[in-house]
C-alpha cells in the first residue's frame, strides 16, 4: 500500500529563497517511512524490543522542479516497491498540494542489524507481501556506478561529532552527511545552482565524538560534484554525489502566498 503524510513548510525547511532545503525534503522523507513502519508494528522502537534496527544504506532524490516555496504544503507519499532477502527498498515522491506538481521524487534502502551485533539480519517475512507496490519511481533497483572523481581535495569541512548530531540509534544522522557534502561547495557556486539529482550512500557509522571531514572533488562534468566524508582513519563514512543546475526565478513570494491563501 501507499502512505502519505502532508507536511506544511515553515521557517525551518527553507532557504534564503524561501524553497524548501535538502534537508528538509530528507526529513519529511525519514519521518513518513518512520510513520508508515509504525502502522505495521516495525517502527525502530517495536524491532529494537528484540535486538534489532533500521539503518538507510541509499538514497536517491530525483528534483526535476524548482524546490517548494514557503508557505506551501507537500504531501510525502511512500510504498515498499521491493524486498530481499538483506533490504527493503522504499519509493517516494513529494507532490505540491495546491498545485499538484511532483517536484521531487525518488527511492531509498534500508536493512535491519543487530543492534548488539551490529550486522546485518534477514528482512525476509518481515514486512506482509501485501504491502508491495509495483511502482518504481525513480527506476530499477540497482546498484548505481561509482562516479569517478579527480584525487584532489578541492573543499574540506571538519566536523566533531556532538550530541546534536545523534539519531535514535546514537550514531550521527544520515541528513548531516548530507548537510556537510552540500555546505561544502564553494559559495559563489551555491548561490546560483541547486542540485537536481543526488545519490547518498550510507556506509560507516560515526559516533559522539569522533573527528569527521568532508573533502570535496571534482568530476570531468562541471556540474558533478562528490562529497566523501572520512573519519580520523580516512575510513569512507559517506558519499554524496550531486549533480547541479542554474536556479529557477524566484517569484513574488508575497503574491505566490496571496494566491495560496
Amino acid at each position: 500500500m501507499k502512505y502519505s503524510t502532508l507536511y506544511p513548510i515553515t521557517a525551518a525547511q527553507i532557504n534564503a529563497q524561501y524553497r524548501l532545503t535538502i534537508d528538509g525534503l530528507l526529513t519529511f522523507h525519514e519521518n513518513t517511512i518512520a510513520r508508515y513502519l509504525t502502522t505495521l508494528n516495525l517502527a525502530a522502537f517495536d524491532v529494537q524490543k528484540v535486538d534489532k534496527t533500521w539503518v538507510v544504506t541509499e538514497i536517491n532524490l530525483e528534483l526535476p522542479q524548482p524546490p517548494t516555496m514557503w508557505s506551501e504544503d507537500v504531501e510525502l507519499t511512500v510504498w515498499i516497491s521491493k524486498i530481499s532477502p538483506l533490504r527493503v527498498w522504499f519509493d517516494f515522491e513529494a507532490r505540491e498540494v495546491h498545485s499538484g506538481t511532483v517536484t521531487a521524487h525518488g527511492n531509498s534502502c534500508w536493512s535491519l542489524i543487530s543492534m548488539s551485533g551490529r550486522k546485518l539480519v534477514s528482512c525476509e517475512g518481515v514486512i506482509p507481501p501485501s504491502e508491495l507496490v509495483s511502482e518504481l519511481a525513480a527506476g530499477p533497483h540497482r546498484k548505481r556506478s561509482v562516479t569517478r572523481f579527480d584525487p584532489e581535495v578541492t573543499g574540506r569541512l571538519g566536523h566533531t561529532v556532538n550530541l546534536i548530531d545523534l539519531d535514535f540509534n546514537g550514531h550521527m544522522n544520515n541528513r548531516r552527511y548530507v548537510q556537510m557534502a552540500l555546505a561544502c561547495l564553494e559559495p559563489g557556486f551555491l548561490e546560483k545552482h541547486r542540485p537536481d539529482f543526488l545519490n547518498i550512500r550510507f556506509i560507516k557509522e560515526s559516533r559522539l565524538g569522533d573527528e569527521i571531514a568532508n573533502e570535496t572533488h571534482r568530476t570531468d562534468d562541471p556540474s558533478t560534484f562528490v562529497g566523501r566524508v572520512v573519519n580520523a582513519s580516512g575510513e569512507e563514512l559517506c558519499r554524496v554525489s550531486s549533480h547541479w543546475r542554474e536556479k529557477d526565478p524566484l517569484p513574488d513570494i508575497a503574491e505566490v502566498n496571496l494566491v495560496r491563501g
